[in-house]
């Protein structure tokens, strides 16, 4: 039998218990038990059908083993998508996504009933009512040992600035992020409109994050460590630069300190702390982007499917 975690949602009044999935993923698990307890933001996926997810304060490259496809999950399956942001995912309908990920674990049968009710307040609260919704994760057994690699500080000042940062972001808004969704960010947006800088700004700090520092931090143990350097630039400043205008401008900041950092780094795993540090960082910007995000705006392209109570207000047959 694996351990088990409690998942609570406080502001929902429930809490479910899951089994983790030491047996098949057990260096996966291992990694996530040591981080916790954690609270964290609570998101829901707009493109992969009935299923919770939420940006961990963690940056796993452990081996996975076990894998499923979302659409054949069960109710109350836990997943953890190391490459799409360290998201901890869970079923609690049909999944619409023939992805697989790697499986963390299981609520336990005699809670699955309750995720349903979670799933879609959640649904809602990120779809068009935009209060915080937080989930806390913790060990069921509450003298369990877990937590040690948590305590670990970072060896260089550098990758202690980014871990500081995530560490203040991890419940707040970050003020960068907040200016662009209020439209006060006055250099960028055609004719005075915003809604279009706020678009290309939440699609490009997703792409950055998830989809490129990610694999990056793959590849920093294969590449030489001065070839890496260059890579990052490359790879790096399209992204951060265009994010600076937009109004992310301690990610700018924080990007050209990352490429001088590994620029200076003399072995591989001064790379990794450091990009695990960034990474973290922009996890946590990316949490809030997701927030925030208009998704009501859906409501305009709606097939009334799936539950979805909102009825459409765009006539394509018109266009």
């Amino acid at each position: 039998m694996g351990r088990l975690i409690d998942i609570s949602w406080p502001g929902l009044g429930v809490t479910v218990v899951a089994e983790l999935n030491d047996e098949r993923n057990p260096e996966l698990c291992e990694e996530f038990w040591q981080h916790l307890p954690f609270k964290i933001l609570q998101a829901h996926p707009v493109v992969s059908g009935a299923s919770m997810y939420a940006w961990t304060p963690i940056v796993s490259s452990a081996p996975v083993h076990h894998r499923e496809m979302i659409t054949d999950c069960p109710v109350g399956r836990l997943r953890y998508s190391q490459s799409t942001g360290n998201k901890m995912s869970i079923q609690y309908g049909v999944g619409l996504e023939p992805l697989a990920q790697p499986v963390l674990g299981q609520v336990l049968e005699e809670y699955c009933h309750l995720l349903p009710d979670v799933g879609k307040a959640v649904w809602n609260n990120l779809f068009w009512q935009k209060d915080l919704i937080f989930v806390e994760v913790s060990a069921h057994d509450k003298a369990a040992p877990a937590g040690e690699l948590k305590k670990v500080k970072a060896t260089t000042d550098t990758a202690q600035c980014f871990l500081d940062a995530a560490e203040r972001f991890l419940l707040t808004e970050p003020e960068d992020l907040r200016n662009i969704r209020l439209g006060r960010v006055e250099s960028t947006g055609t004719y005075g409109q915003y809604f279009t800088a706020w678009d290309f700004a939440n699609g490009m700090l997703r792409d950055y994050i998830m989809y490129t520092l990610y694999p990056l931090l793959t590849l920093s143990k294969t590449l030489s460590v001065s070839d890496f350097s260059k890579t990052l630039n490359e790879f790096d400043v399209p992204y951060s630069s265009y994010l600076g205008v937009s109004g992310l401008y301690q990610l700018e900041e924080y990007a050209g300190m990352l490429r001088t950092a590994i620029a200076a780094a003399e072995t591989k795993e001064e790379i990794q702390e450091l990009l695990r540090a960034f990474i973290k960082y922009g996890n946590r910007l990316c949490a809030w982007s997701y927030q925030y995000f208009p998704w009501y705006l859906g409501m305009f392209y709606n097939r009334q499917l799936g539950g979805q109570e909102f009825p459409g207000r765009w006539n394509a047959e018109k266009v």
